[in-house]
């Protein structure tokens, strides 16, 4: 009963893992996010961020959904060897759609092991998504944070 019980608590612990924490065991590379296209939105009250990518091109598309600047921090992207984080803060106008440029995916795609690279190279490649969905599509490590950087002032005056 006990190695039951051991054996059911040791999966629970090693299965539980967060995002944040295995891109905190991974070496990382800086990276600059690049500004490609900025557009309006309507206000909703949502913030979205999603990253696409569309054959070897990667963006991260950050729609701030709400009346405040918002400033995103932290923006890492990894594979199961290693991340890119990126060394600059990124600052969203209110009620916009930004896109910005990320790591091709070549360039991500040495983040991976040795079983994943073999699907960059024997498969028809689709896409990498954060949700590996079917056998074509590669699960990416997708990790940021974003703040209100105007609101403590205003709560503070």
């Amino acid at each position: 009963m006990i190695k039951v019980i051991t054996l059911l608590l040791f999966a629970l612990l090693t299965g539980c893992q967060s995002v944040e924490s295995k891109i905190e065991e991974l070496p990382t590379v800086g990276f600059d996010p690049i500004l490609y296209n900025k557009s309006e939105a309507f206000t909703d009250g949502k913030v979205t961020l999603r990253v696409e990518s569309s054959g070897t091109d990667v963006w991260l598309v950050a729609k701030n959904g709400t009346r405040s600047f918002i400033e995103l921090s932290g923006l890492t992207l990894g594979g199961s060897r290693c991340a890119y984080n990126a060394r600059s803060k990124q600052l969203l106008p209110p009620g916009s759609v930004s896109t910005f440029v990320v790591p091709t995916v070549g360039m991500l795609g040495l983040c991976f092991n040795n079983e994943d690279q073999l699907m960059f190279i024997n498969r028809a490649f689709s896409r990498i998504s954060p949700k590996a969905k079917g056998k074509d599509s590669l699960s990416l490590l997708f990790s940021v944070s974003y703040d209100f950087p105007g609101k403590a002032d205003l709560i503070n005056n």
